[in-house]
């Protein structure tokens, strides 16, 4: 899209006088309108929504609207429209400057200054949101300053449109400071929203700052979802309590605990006023701003005749405008080779003065100036505004003497060229201005939620070089914009390098490399913004003394940026301490050893009438000393011979087993001993278990005891085969009664008796 530049003329009507400023979103030119003979300023939208459908609908929509509210707190709607690759809204000339640049001026306002500039934003507010419109770009930048100290409110609706067409809806659209908690969460926007950012523009006018901050953009931008905006009074000492209160009752959080629109915010504002019974204000323009610098130089008007004549109306005899039109209040229109009075007025360079103390009385201006009665400021500046109708009506009232054309013996053609050189000289020093004043300064684009090229793309768009850093976020993904340096919304020259950050998330713990020390591990984690403290040194098997052993959290693990790491440092294997074997059989032993680590040494075995054969019964060194991985611990295990166990086997089986033990047997029956069967050992000495020093074993003999008197079984309702066998397996004698064959009915001695070994036991059977 070719650029404009001065002479250029839009629609064949408004002629390009010179830039005043340029946004992320438009540039604004001082512009002529060649039809009505007035001074305007045109916004021309950037190129990016030239060939947005949704966009020129929704902005050709807004216009119409804005153009249907005329109040004296609202910058003026005239016309909009498209020439060739040029979208443009014509409004009316604010020769003052921004709210923001009378800030920037003369620091925070008291409290009776902030309530009439305040004033005078909520009147014009609540005109667009009676209209239905949301504003959602409220900040200082947008609320202006006429030269007569009005103070307007522009640029309703121009968010609305772009965010529909440029934006989608997980996108925070808006200035980051102003942005109200339903902006970023992206719930409904109502009016109440503009309260919101209303109540922070108000916490900075008393303050001088924005109540939020954060590492990012979008860190600022979440911040109001989890804080509530402080006290002004706790940024600044003096602040009335009912203003404390005033802005907390417009910025809390839930949109529905707020005032609902601006009638409401203004009513109670209006009602802290009158209980402080604050002065009233004159509004002051501000000195040093990119509309007065533009203002300064002259506007040509003197070849708006030709064009004119197609209407019907001719410069030097139109009737002059209506003294209280709003849009006649315009900078200096005279010739370019005329001063003026505009020029004549701009003050010295020198610090601004500060706001007037409303206890002292101020002199009347020297020539009365022309007002309109808002009903919210008191008293105008007799200064810009009496330099401003001056020159207007100069321009248009054909009863003011005008100095006779001089007479020349030039020629036409040089004549000509003298005119050439005059408009080129004109068109140099406005160019010159604009550009050595606010014109070679852009701001920064918003780009938060684009992909990286976009976001280059955007600011490179925007009038600046662009380089990309990959930074640490806490709140935006990996891979998505995380800001820029210098900040979105930022004024920078153009042609200077804007950083785009990419995030890659939250930094994470960095793993160790291998033989690292802390001061080596400190260094990669201050690469991710990680602080390090050393933590208490640690056991480990397989990383030297010295080097670091293990981190808290975790290698891999994403932490906030700024956390601490904590490391600790290896002390080495941790000692192991011997385990008690003592009582263990030489296997278990052995396995105990060396699952903690240890390794069995040497084996000896003593006699011990304590233990069994193969028990350990001592270790070297003892239990719970401690040593490193791999030491030896020797055993001391039992070689004693130990009797076994043979009572109640048969008298054979028995002494095979002491013989296999390695003791010398010998079986005796014992008539004072009782048992259940004649050959079952009964007694068995030594004891059982008793331990045999081995060398003693050949010349132990071990007696075996059977019983010389037996209990009589039982064997009623045996077969008789059955019971048979029962009595003479237990050493006794079989006899049958009687002819029964069936099952034993009785027996004699009866079961239970004891009787002599091989004592006869008589029975009978059924069938007898």
């Amino acid at each position: 899209m070719a650029q404009l530049t001065v002479g250029d003329v839009l629609e064949d009507r408004y002629r390009i006088d010179h830039p005043i400023a340029r946004g992320g979103m438009s540039t604004v030119y001082r512009c002529v309108d060649l039809r009505l003979g007035r001074a305007v300023a045109a916004k021309v939208m950037d190129e990016r929504y030239i060939d947005d459908h949704v966009f020129r609908t929704r902005f050709r929509r807004e216009a119409r609207a804005m153009a249907q509210l005329t109040h004296p707190n609202l910058v003026n709607v005239y016309d909009f429209g498209s020439d060739g690759d040029h979208l443009f809204l014509v409004m009316e000339l604010i020769t003052g400057g921004t709210l923001r640049e009378l800030l920037a001026e003369r620091g925070p306002m008291p409290p009776h200054a902030a309530a009439a500039v305040m004033r005078a934003v909520l009147t014009g507010l609540s005109v667009a949101h009676q209209a239905g419109m949301v504003h959602r770009d409220l900040k200082p930048d947008n609320i202006l300053i006429n030269g007569d100290s009005r103070v307007k409110l522009a640029d309703f609706g121009l968010v609305r449109a772009a965010s529909a067409a440029t934006h989608s809806s997980d996108q925070i659209v808006g200035t980051v400071a102003y942005l109200s908690p339903e902006q970023v969460d992206g719930t409904e926007i109502t009016p109440a929203s503009d309260v919101y950012s209303a109540g922070v523009v108000l916490f900075e006018l008393l303050t001088g700052t924005t109540p939020f901050s954060g590492d990012t953009q979008l860190g600022h931008a979440f911040a109001r979802l989890n804080d509530d905006v402080p006290a002004p009074s706790t940024c600044i000492a003096g602040i009335p309590p009912l203003f404390d209160a005033l802005v907390a009752s417009a910025t809390t959080r839930d949109p529905r605990e707020r005032f609902s629109d601006a009638a409401e915010f203004l009513a109670a504002l209006d009602d802290v006023a009158g209980e402080l019974a604050l002065p009233a204000f004159t509004v002051p323009v501000p000195r040093n701003s990119a509309a007065h610098r533009a203002a300064a130089v002259p506007t040509d008007t003197t070849d708006i005749v030709g064009p004119l004549e197609a209407t019907g109306i001719i410069g030097p005899t139109a009737a002059a405008p209506d003294p209280t039109d709003e849009t006649a209040v315009f900078g200096p229109v005279g010739p370019a080779d005329t001063p003026s009075p505009s020029e004549t007025s701009i003050l010295p360079s020198g610090p601004p003065a500060p706001y007037p103390d409303p206890a002292a009385p101020q002199a009347p201006p020297a020539v009365p100036a022309r007002r309109e009665d808002t009903g919210d400021i008191d008293g105008d500046d007799a200064g810009d505004a009496d330099a401003t109708a001056l020159s207007v009506a100069a321009l248009n009232d054909p009863d003011l003497p005008v100095e006779p054309k001089p007479v020349t013996n030039r020629s036409r053609v040089g004549l000509v060229v003298w005119l050439v050189v005059i408009v080129a000289l004109t068109a140099a020093v406005a160019v010159g201005a604009w550009w050595f004043g606010s014109g070679r300064y852009g701001e920064i684009p918003q780009v938060l939620g684009m992909d990286r090229v976009e976001a280059v793309a955007t600011v490179e768009e925007a009038g600046f070089t662009t380089a990309t850093r990959i930074v640490y976020s806490n709140e935006v993904p990996s891979d998505q914009i995380a800001g820029t340096e210098p900040p979105i919304g930022d004024r920078l020259v153009r042609g200077e390098e804007v950083t785009v950050l990419v995030s890659q998330g939250q930094p994470t713990v960095p793993d160790v490399p291998t033989g690292a020390d802390v001061e080596t591990y400190r260094s990669l984690a201050a690469e991710r913004t990680l602080e390090t403290a050393t933590g208490e040194q640690v056991y480990s098997d397989s990383v030297p003394p010295g080097v670091i052993a293990e981190t808290e959290p975790s290698p891999g693990e994403p932490v906030p940026i700024g956390s601490t790491v904590t490391v600790h440092v290896s002390r080495g294997p941790q000692p192991i301490d011997v385990p008690d074997v003592v009582g263990m059989d030489r296997s278990e032993a052995r396995s105990v050893l060396e699952d903690a680590g240890l390794v069995v040494g040497s084996v000896t075995e003593e006699f011990s009438d304590d233990a069994p054969a193969d028990q350990v019964t001592d270790v070297n060194p003892t239990a719970g000393t401690s040593l490193e991985r791999g030491s030896e611990v020797d055993l001391v295990v039992s070689n004693a011979a130990t009797v076994p166990d043979v009572t109640g086997m048969n008298s054979d089986e028995a002494e095979q087993a002491v013989e296999d033990a390695g003791f010398d047997v010998d079986v005796t029956r014992d008539n004072d001993e009782t048992g259940s069967a004649a050959d079952t050992v009964v007694k068995v000495s030594p004891a059982p278990g008793t331990h045999i020093d081995p060398a003693e074993v050949g010349d132990t003999e071990v007696v075996l005891t059977v019983p010389g008197r037996i209990t009589v079984p039982s064997v009623t309702g045996m077969s008789l085969d059955e019971a048979e066998q029962t009595i003479e397996g237990a050493g006794l004698r079989f006899s049958k009664r009687g002819d029964g064959d069936g099952q034993v009915t009785s027996q004699e001695p009866a079961a239970g008796e004891v009787v002599n070994d091989r004592s006869r036991v008589r029975v009978r059977a059924e069938g007898d």
